[in-house]
């Protein structure tokens, strides 16, 4: 289990011959399937396409890096419809609200907490402003029992869905 910040700046190399390609820039991911579908390496611009490989071309994570079979694997964006559908709908749950079923007011999502094997998301780290997290630090809340709308995300009150604290296993 590993936050999504910790991917960021990875290096992506070859298997082979361990020839650096990029680096992590984000990831992009679906949270209607719970699930990293790529990262993207090279952020597009308002002329120009970003690049980025999916999620299943991902021989494996070192801890120091991404590593794929080779350069072919990494494309432009709109090449791959997987991502690029993705990066269009711009569902983006980083930054949305968080709350309770009564309206308890959790904080923000800042990060996803991911396996790093199946790409599969677990949960979502939660801020609830720099001071409080200096404090108590983040919360994670399990993907189980939570809606999502577009503008905030909704977690029931229930056993099921106990807020995690740092450090915790969701």
């Amino acid at each position: 289990m590993l936050k999504g910040r910790e991917l960021l700046s990875l290096p992506v190399v070859t298997l082979k011959d361990r020839t650096q390609i990029g680096e992590v820039k984000d990831l992009i991911y679906d949270h209607t399937k719970n699930q990293v579908i790529g990262y993207l390496i090279e952020p597009g611009g308002w002329l120009r396409d970003g690049k980025g490989f999916l999620h299943v071309d991902l021989v494996r994570r070192d801890e120091d890096c991404l590593i794929i079979n080779d350069e072919s694997v990494v494309r432009k964006l709109g090449t791959i419809p997987e991502l690029k559908e993705i990066k269009e709908s711009q569902n983006d749950l980083r930054g949305l609200r968080v709350e309770q079923e009564n309206g308890r007011i959790l904080g923000v999502i800042q990060d996803l907490v991911v396996d790093g094997e199946t790409g599969e998301i677990l949960g979502y780290e939660v801020s609830d402003g720099f001071i409080q997290d200096l404090l108590d630090g983040r919360v994670t809340i399990s993907i189980r029992n939570i809606s999502i709308d577009e503008n905030k995300v909704i977690t029931s009150q229930d056993v099921e869905n106990v807020i995690k604290t740092k450090g915790e296993q969701l």
